[in-house]
């Protein structure tokens, strides 16, 4: 609590009135509050503690808010107010995580109705230990003729502080053989395997498409004319209410009621038979990705200086609920279950400092509020023409977008087992050539509105599902990224299942998380020897060609694997893996290799061997041929020789 203390002392607030004929400053009063709240969360309703604490008649309305940060690290926060009757007005600020109880009070005088007010407080100095998310209530009160406050609106609000070693500047003092953070984030950056359904029934065909460019969405529909038009909604029990374009000035000014404010994404469609396809596909793909330094704890080793590649996958739609009812042959229109816009999931490679600069240690998967987390050595590798890469490959649950390691229906699906079976990896491949290069996203704290990653700062849910008919007709979306504002909430306001641990401001500790939770592969790799033995090798220079003699290779798999063989190649003097043998797992390689002596460099050669995955097969509509020279790799050794 010292450093609580020390905020509570350091605390001082300077509201500037915008709108009103003279702008004052007001002093506000600081108090503790040790009784309980006003207003407790409820599900996605609010619950008055006290009934005299609403006043019966529409006073105001607190219509937005938003925190800023300065270049400073300063914090002020913008409140955008409606009066509806002139009276004596005080705003309270209500801090509830880290401050459990910490009021303040900032009296703003006798405001005239038909108003709308504009109030800058600030700046907010502040104390953190590390990057820590506050959770605000804002509270608009109005005095009575005896000079008692009553609550005439309440919002939940927050303010983020992000890490500092965040991106290039994490890099700061650590071997990253040059290569930049953007660099670092595209060479790790995923290959996301999608599966098929088919209705036996219709023979309609099911499969997702691929993550999207959010901003694109949010500035409206590509085409000149477009009826499609992503809006912001509010009211929760009845979306028509209120409509507005997304435009940066209504995310601004509808921000901080997260309650009420949401941003519907064009979906206009009532069955999976529908062209909703058409409408996603008018939008780019992207993934997004950041990079974060912190200490990280793996299989009891502190790692000090580990770097975590955070990449958000930003789905369109999840329905794989109305999906598995449509197999069913039902009408899904009234048994949608979880249906929602706007998912996304987490994918997160680990990387530590090593002889070579920083190499891979771990990857962990999101799995709906869960995941699992596993060694490099178990994670698949994207190996077009059998060459290994760093890519590693995520198989997509159909239709809900939960990540896994295998196309193994046996795998851990940390979702009540919904997902199980729809993840086999016979559908799409996507990766570098769909989504181009990582977007990668600044800090938090460094967003303005009308940046790109704008839309991390809209604190109202991202997508929305009201479809009449529906069971779930008031569900909504989870937030844009799981986890980064709102870590403790569910879409409904209550304690979600998983770990409650921050993954914006703390992966590590949600990796570690992960870790515990079995992911049931089938296979180990993290402990088989896998690499080449010079123990009987001989090299010998000839005319127009070099020979390799007696290469032996050590594989030793613990227990069953999905590698059947292993792969040889030679680094040419371009850089490229050109390949030399192909053998059999558990048995040496041919005796003889030759290379030609003018593909390599004078005096050295470079080896590299892994080991081969034959990844699922193509479901129909696809042909056979759509994955030919495709593979995947766990494991991969180099070696490099010397020419006499």
């Amino acid at each position: 609590m010292t450093v609580t203390i020390r905020v509570i002392k350091s605390i001082l607030i300077v509201a500037s009135c915008f709108g009103l004929t003279c702008c004052s400053v007001i002093h506000p009063a600081l108090t503790t509050d040790t009784k309980d709240r006003i207003c407790n969360r409820s599900g996605d309703l609010k619950e008055v503690a006290a009934a005299e604490a609403i006043h019966t008649v529409h006073q105001g309305i607190i219509e937005g808010s938003n925190w800023e940060f300065d270049k400073k690290g300063n914090i002020f926060l913008e409140v955008h107010i409606s009066i509806a009757a002139p009276g004596d007005y005080e705003i309270a600020l209500d801090f509830h995580e880290p401050f459990e109880n910490l009021r303040l009070h900032t009296s703003l005088g006798f405001v005239r109705a038909g108003r709308k007010e504009t109030f800058r407080i600030g700046p907010l100095s502040h104390e953190f230990p590390k990057p820590s998310f506050v959770e605000v209530s804002l509270l608009l009160m109005k005095k009575d003729a005896g000079g008692n406050a009553y609550l005439i609106d309440e919002v939940d609000t927050y303010f983020l502080l992000d890490a500092e070693r965040v991106n290039d500047a994490a890099l700061k003092g650590l071997n990253t053989g040059g290569l930049t953070a953007q660099a670092l984030l595209d060479q790790y950056a995923p290959i996301l395997k999608t599966d098929i359904t088919t209705n036996p029934n219709t023979g309609i065909a099911y499969f997702d498409l691929p993550p999207k460019n959010i901003a694109a969405i949010l500035s409206g529909p590509p085409e000149a004319g477009g009826m499609d038009q992503a809006m912001i909604k509010c009211d929760l029990w009845n979306d028509q209410v209120f409509a507005e374009v997304p435009t940066v000035a209504n995310r601004r000014e509808f921000n901080g009621r997260k309650d009420d404010y949401f941003i519907d994404l064009p979906q206009p469609f009532n069955s999976i038979a529908d062209p909703w396809r058409d409408i996603v596909n008018r939008y780019p793909n992207a993934i997004y990705g950041r990079l974060v330094r912190t200490p990280l704890i793996w299989e009891g080793a502190l790692h000090r200086d580990a770097v975590v590649l955070q990449y958000w996958l930003p789905y369109y739609v999840n329905h794989l609920s109305i999906l598995k009812t449509d197999l069913q042959g039902k009408s899904w229109i009234w048994s949608a279950g979880n249906y929602h816009e706007g998912e996304a999931e987490n994918i997160a490679i680990v990387l530590i400092s090593g002889p070579r600069g920083l190499e891979p240690l771990c990857a962990a998967y999101s799995k709906h509020f869960k995941g699992t987390a596993e060694p490099w050595e178990n994670v698949r590798k994207h190996a077009p023409d059998g060459i290994p890469t760093t890519h590693p490959v995520v198989y997509v649950a159909n239709g809900s977008h939960a990540s896994f390691f295998s196309p193994d229906p046996g795998e851990v699906s940390c979702g009540s087992g919904i997902d199980a079976a729809m993840h086999g990896g016979g559908g799409f491949w996507y990766g570098e050539e769909d989504f181009g290069k990582v977007r990668m996203m600044p800090r938090v704290n460094e967003i303005k509105f009308g940046n790109e990653y704008d839309f991390l700062l809209f604190t109202g849910r991202f997508g929305g599902s009201y479809i009449k008919g529906a069971t779930n007709m008031f569900n909504r979306s989870p937030y844009m990224f799981p986890y980064i504002l709102y870590p403790k909430f569910s879409i409904t306001g209550s304690w979600i299942a998983g770990s409650g641990v921050n993954r914006w401001i703390d992966p590590a500790s949600e990796i570690q998380y992960q870790a515990k939770i079995p992911s049931k592969l089938g296979y180990d790799n993290s402990r088989a020897p896998f690499r080449f033995d010079t123990s009987h090798v001989r090299i010998k220079k000839e005319p127009g060609r070099i020979r390799i003699e007696d290469l032996g290779f050590v594989f030793e798999k613990d227990g069953p694997s999905p590698a059947k063989t292993v792969a040889v190649f030679f680094r040419d003097r371009t850089g490229n893996l050109q390949k030399l043998a192909t053998f059999k797992a558990g048995v040496q390689p041919p005796s003889l290799i030759y290379i030609p002596a003018d593909a390599v460099q004078k005096k050295t050669i470079e080896l590299v061997a892994c080991d081969i995955v034959v990844p699922p097969s193509p479901k129909p509509p696809l042909s056979k041929e759509r994955h030919q020279g495709i593979f995947e790799t766990f494991l991969a050794t180099t070696m490099t020789l010397a020419i006499p």
